[in-house]
């Protein structure tokens, strides 16, 4: 088998799984009722069974709807044009939770292994979109560290168009609620929820009134209530990864000496440079958490959350990757001076960082010395890095003889370690040994290489040392 067969298996195989979930749940008896407040008036409606005046009375008494831009709360008709009602006006019969409509985003939206997971449902809105209402893409406004996901709830009022169109990566969905609706042998809410990472829109509403309640979704520690479905050991998306990873491993001329696998993020989470507060694998998400369950906790491989930091080359056009762990991220760090080489042995010496050797790509080497930097990691790329977490870390340096601030960039990835074949399980050993050494000449501190010259382990082609 080639290299570039069991690279194909692997990609394949990762399951990308659609970062949304819908339904539709009957509005039994007066689940539909409806009430709200404007000033010092007080109206009610039941919304499986409403009139068109009845809508447009609760059209009037919405305010403008505003999005959320930056910090700000912005009024621009030209980019969303819709009626909101804020939580605090209005009570409904309708309980997502006594209706297991969280049950279901629970089963459908995430992986087996966070099934046992606490969620916390917010109210945050009601919207009104009547004809001609729409609203452009957009992302959500994250309301705190720990939501994760928006959930929509739909009521039946009849309208067309309206549709939700969500977005990710170069793939595309329709959700179209008017037509659920409308199909449903009784009257019955659809609803949808997605990660906030999604980009979404509201298309055109041509007749009638979409009306729509929105919550905000959050994690919550799983001691904090008493929710939790059974934890389904293995979710769908698992087999087909665990497989095609264990023939790769059982292939002796896979990584014939070891290496690193490395996996682009499907998804965006929020980048910390405390270390209290830094990125763990429990944040995972869709794909990235199949990827992390299956070679850590399935196959025993240490499988570590990253970063890679792009280090640009004074000399060339290239760029020095350095593999951090995302608890150990550059912050509030002082370079004695601003070279490519000082910043680089900082990043390995006080963040951890070990220097990709990327399969088919030469050896990296320094920017003055042209020596090839000693202890590096060779590493694949199953799946590229994404710029969905792509951050900024600032350091204080020296240009001259005046400080000035600086920024080297980075992307998260998960960075899992294999050994050659017959000690392939890596998760539990000690960690890597630290061979290299910081030296000092004439103030450019730079890392050292004490092998020798031999250009052995440079890779000419692509994918080659990834099989022997």
């Amino acid at each position: 088998m080639t290299s570039t067969t069991i690279l194909d298996s692997l990609r394949e195989a990762i399951n990308q799984k659609p970062p949304f979930c819908t339904g539709t749940i009957p509005l039994a008896g007066d689940t539909g009722l409806f009430f709200y407040k404007q000033e010092n008036k007080a109206d009610w409606l039941d919304l499986a069974r409403a009139s068109d005046a009845q809508l447009q009375a609760l059209a009037d008494a919405c305010d403008l709807a505003t999005f959320g831009l930056g910090q700000r709360d912005v009024l621009d008709e030209s980019y969303r044009k819709a009626g909101k009602m804020d939580a605090s006006n209005f009570l409904m019969k309708f309980d997502i939770t006594k209706m297991k409509v969280i049950d279901y985003v629970r089963e459908q939206l995430l992986d087996g292994a966070d099934q046992d997971k606490n969620i916390r449902p917010e109210l945050y809105k009601m919207n009104v979109y009547g004809k001609g209402s729409f609203f452009k893409s957009h992302k959500d406004t994250p309301r705190g560290e720990t939501m994760f996901a928006s959930l929509v709830v739909v009521f039946p009022t009849p309208h067309e168009g309206g549709a939700l169109v969500l977005r990710h990566g170069d793939q595309e969905w329709t959700f179209d609620s008017a037509a659920l609706t409308r199909e449903q042998a009784e009257p019955s809410i659809a609803y949808i929820a997605f990660y906030s990472d999604v980009d979404h829109e509201v298309s055109l509403v041509t007749a009638g009134y979409r009306v729509t309640v929105t919550y905000n979704l959050f994690f919550e520690d799983k001691d904090a209530g008493n929710t939790s479905l059974p934890v389904t050991p293995v979710a769908p998306d698992d087999a087909a990864f665990r497989t095609a990873l264990s023939a790769a491993l059982a292939n002796p001329e896979f990584l014939p000496k070891g290496g690193y696998l490395g996996f682009g993020l499907s998804f965006k989470y929020p980048v910390s440079h405390e270390k209290n507060k830094a990125l763990n694998a429990a944040v995972l998400k869709g794909s990235d958490a199949v990827i992390h369950r299956v070679c850590a906790d399935q196959l025993s491989l240490k499988t570590t959350l990253s970063a890679v930091y792009s280090v640009a080359q004074e000399e060339t056009d290239e760029s020095i990757k350095v593999l951090v762990p995302a608890q150990c991220l550059l912050a509030n760090t002082y370079i004695d001076d601003d070279r490519d080489d000082d910043l680089i042995g900082v990043l390995r010496e006080s963040c951890n960082g070990q220097i990709i050797h990327e399969f088919g790509k030469k050896a990296p080497r320094h920017s003055y010395s042209k020596r090839k930097y000693s202890n590096t990691i060779h590493l694949v790329w199953i799946t590229p890095l994404t710029n969905y977490s792509h951050f900024g870390s600032e350091y204080l340096a020296y240009y001259g003889n005046d400080p000035g601030s600086d920024c080297v960039y980075g992307d998260l990835c998960l960075a899992v370690n294999v050994g050659p074949p017959g000690s392939r399980e890596t998760a539990g050993q000690g960690g890597r040994p630290k061979v290299h050494m910081y030296r000092n000449y004439g103030g450019a501190g730079y890392m050292e290489d004490d092998s020798d010259s031999s250009e052995e382990n440079e890779g000419e082609g692509e994918g080659e040392g990834v099989v022997g």
